[in-house]
């Protein structure tokens, strides 16, 4: 047995972690000492109890590990990356806590260390859809890779814009690729691994536990150079987002919200706190010292904006119920395609973006062509 599945072993070990691996590497010298230790020599290491000790020396015996982790991920079509191999993203190398192993379903490139974060509610309302939409769709458009956790609401509006803007995208995920979850996500999951990756550090068939997403967001600022927060209550995950960044010498951006409403409540905290605030993707930018800012680029030059013909079955149906000389509003289009009021919103915007769909004052919508 070699380092790499010593790492695939020890990763598989439910709460152990990367720093309490480090601790050990510290305390026994190597990986192949830590795997052959007994229990009593493990519980001298600090932060190793008797029941994670116990832990360690079943896992570490359970060598059928490394051979079940690699069937799966062969028959998902995933890539198992440890931080001993070249593909390891550098980013995450530099953070306090970098994953022991990745698991991922696409790429990562080296272009990819140029990114922005961008996460937010759940529950997010059509502003902060709209917003968070736009700014990837811009973001992806210079060339900024847009980071996100694949999460209903803003995550996967953010993962909608860059797609539609024909930028690469990463989707950091709380549960093993095995699955996808949410699972209405599964269309934009295919999307993101056609222009990016699925990345996960949890074993192929972890379920979505709760637990598991604040660990994961270290990842999501760990991989950017920044983090935008565009909706957040004020006790959001998104928070905790932006805290990890703080702690990772990442730059902190809000988008400024009604003070009366739920959603912004956590961004506007973060203004007073002393985030960055922003009102368009030039702000970012502008802090990141990423691009001149003369001359922005529009979304619809990205070549993915006018392919009429690469559409997700739901693009498909809303544009069915859409004509070029007969405006229609929201609620008349829910009604009419059968969709969910929010879901609608946030395929008209993709829809617009690629230049199929254009919108009218009042909020009315018309077929382009």
């Amino acid at each position: 047995m070699d380092d790499r599945e010593r790492l695939l072993l020890l990763n598989s070990v439910a709460d152990i972690g990367s720093l309490r691996v480090e601790r050990l590497l510290q305390a026994f010298g190597s990986l192949a000492a830590v795997c052959e230790a007994t229990r009593e020599q493990l519980q001298g290491v600090e932060g190793i109890g008797p029941v994670l000790a116990a832990k360690i020396v079943e896992g570490c015996r359970d060598t059928a590990v490394v051979a079940r982790e690699e069937a799966l991920a062969k028959r998902h079509a995933c890539a198992i990356v440890t931080r001993l191999d070249e593909g390891y993203p550098e980013p995450l190398r530099q953070i306090s806590d970098p994953p022991l192993v990745l698991y991922m379903k696409g790429s990562w490139q080296p272009e990819d260390a140029v990114a922005v974060a961008m996460v937010g509610s759940r529950h997010a309302s059509l502003y902060g859809l709209d917003i968070a939409q736009r700014f990837a769709a811009d973001l992806a458009v210079r060339g900024v890779t847009v980071v996100s956790g694949l999460a209903r609401g803003i995550d996967g509006a953010s993962h909608r814009g860059a797609l539609a803007g024909g930028g690469r995208t990463l989707a950091v995920l709380g549960n093993g690729l095995a699955q996808v979850y949410p699972p209405e996500h599964e269309d934009l999951a295919q999307e993101v691994v056609e222009q990016g990756a699925l990345i996960s550090e949890y074993p192929m068939t972890m379920e979505p536990l709760p637990h598991n997403f604040p660990r994961r967001n270290r990842l999501i600022s760990g991989l950017s150079l920044g983090v935008v927060i565009v909706e957040a209550a004020k006790c959001s995950g998104a928070l905790i987002t932006a805290d990890c960044a703080l702690e990772q010498g990442r730059e902190v951006f809000a988008v400024p919200g009604r003070v009366d409403a739920m959603t912004a409540q956590g961004t506007n905290q973060l203004l007073k706190q002393g985030a960055r605030l922003v009102t368009s993707v030039e702000d970012i930018l502008e802090e990141l010292r990423l691009r001149p800012l003369e001359g922005s680029v529009p979304v619809a030059a990205s070549p993915r904006a006018s392919q009429r013909d690469d559409m997700t079955t739901t693009e498909r149906q809303l544009l069915e119920c859409l004509h070029p000389q007969q405006p229609q509003a929201l609620d008349a289009l829910a009604a009419e395609s059968g969709l969910p009021v929010s879901l609608c919103a946030s395929t008209l915007l993709t829809l617009e973006l690629k230049r199929a769909v254009k919108q009218l004052p009042g909020k009315r919508f018309v077929a382009v062509g």
